[in-house]
């Protein structure tokens, strides 16, 4: 069990209160019967003193001697030893000499039960039992008291635990929304502080999913209503007769074509979010696709380093991370080539080239450009949207520039059998 758990936490909290209030209620018990033997010894040294006084008058019946006293002559004592339990078989302390002596050589022995202490006095030729009444105050309140606020405790903890429950629930649908499921509902009916955070996110969840609907239609219709100028303006652009203004126009519009086309994959993997359908990917596979979408005739230019590899992925996917990493590579290499490199399941896609003039964290951000002078053949959305595919695997990119050289490196794919 998580430890750092509300749930963990209430049942040691409980735990620990129902712990304390019975070692209280142990104590209390211990106490009072403390103070009930302290009693006892005090009745017993005086009832035992008195009954060595009656018996020693010898004037009159003793019968009646002891009856006169408060006390009672038991006539058929074997009769209710059975029901007695004796006391003081070793006498305390605070006894007399006299009477410790008579009860360690087995001339007196004493009794109680619920109401009566019993003083069995045993002689040569016969034995005498006397029974004397016995008020000892025995609080009913306690056993009362410790099962009420058992009970209570109890019924606390019972609640709390219904009252928590919800928070199982509202934590399972906010892993599903963190996943992408975004048709997630925790509306509450009821008026507790679980019941608050439960509608707050639901209405956050609401909002979140109308602006994310509203964005995927908004760049839709850009992306839609700039197609068709594009398209006719490269027919015109094809229709002029060379010069500098057509290559500017060109470039123009091949530039606009390629943002809308990474565009299109950014929109696919927010908007989406990234239907992963796992499968084993062969890289060398990858890499022929990646080859012939980005029109690499010449096999020296992409070369593999080392044996290449197969990794448990959704190989559409992989191979726009494959295929973004190895353009952006082409790009900013002096000698127009990279390296691939495949080593226990890890990735490496490296180029030649000066470092980088930012930090790595701010290269993958959205429209960062790796290096100024080629920032006109890129919008700096390639390493963005490879992060973002690598985060719906579960995987990471790293960076480190050794050598001369960038070295990309995809962890965390599994590697496949």
């Amino acid at each position: 069990m998580n430890r750092h758990s509300l749930f963990f936490k209430l049942n040691l909290f409980f735990l620990f209160t129902v712990a304390a209030l019975i070692a209280f209620f142990v104590m209390t018990v211990r106490e009072f019967e403390a103070q009930e033997l302290h009693l006892i010894e005090k009745k017993v040294l005086h009832d035992e003193a008195e009954i060595r006084k009656i018996i020693l008058e010898e004037v009159g019946d003793p019968e009646k001697r002891f009856k006169a006293r408060g006390y009672r002559v038991i006539e058929y004592p074997e009769t209710i030893k059975s029901d007695l339990k004796q006391i003081f078989r070793h006498p305390p302390s605070s006894f007399p000499l006299i009477v410790s002596e008579r009860i360690l050589d087995g001339r007196l022995k004493i009794y109680r039960d619920s109401d009566n202490l019993y003083f069995e006095l045993i002689g040569p030729d016969h034995s005498t039992m006397i029974a004397s009444p016995m008020d000892v105050y025995r609080p009913k309140w306690i056993p009362f008291l410790f099962g009420s606020m058992m009970a209570i405790l109890i019924l606390l903890y019972w609640t709390m635990l219904r009252s928590l429950k919800p928070l199982k629930t509202l934590a399972e649908q906010i892993r599903r929304f963190g996943e992408g499921n975004m048709d997630v509902s925790t509306k509450s009916e009821k008026r507790d502080e679980i019941a608050f955070v439960a509608n707050q996110f639901d209405a956050a969840a609401k909002k979140i999913r109308a602006m994310k609907e509203a964005r995927t239609l908004f760049m839709r219709n850009i992306m839609h209503e700039l197609k068709t100028p594009i398209t006719k303006g490269k027919l015109s652009v094809a229709l002029m007769n060379g010069g500098e203004e057509e290559e500017v126009l060109r470039r123009a519009f091949e530039r606009m074509e390629q943002l809308i086309q990474e565009m299109a994959e950014v929109e696919m993997i927010t908007s989406q979010s990234l239907d992963l359908n796992p499968d084993v990917c062969d890289l060398k596979t990858m890499v022929n696709d990646v080859s012939t979408l980005l029109f690499i005739e010449n096999d020296r230019r992409v070369q593999f380093v080392c044996h290449p590899c197969k990794v448990i992925a959704d190989c559409k996917t992989l191979t726009i991370v494959i295929k973004n990493l190895i353009d952006n590579g082409l790009k900013y290499s002096p000698d127009n080539s990279v390296e691939i490199c495949c080593k226990k399941g890890v990735i490496q896609v490296i180029n030649k080239g000066e470092p980088l003039p930012k930090n790595f964290e701010e290269i993958i951000e959205p429209f960062a450009k790796g290096e100024p002078n080629h920032s006109e053949d890129s919008f700096g959305l390639g390493l963005y949207i490879v992060k973002s595919i690598l985060d719906a695997h579960g995987a990471e990119l790293d960076y480190r520039y050794e050598g001369g050289r960038h070295i990309f490196s995809i962890r965390g794919l599994k590697p496949a059998k």
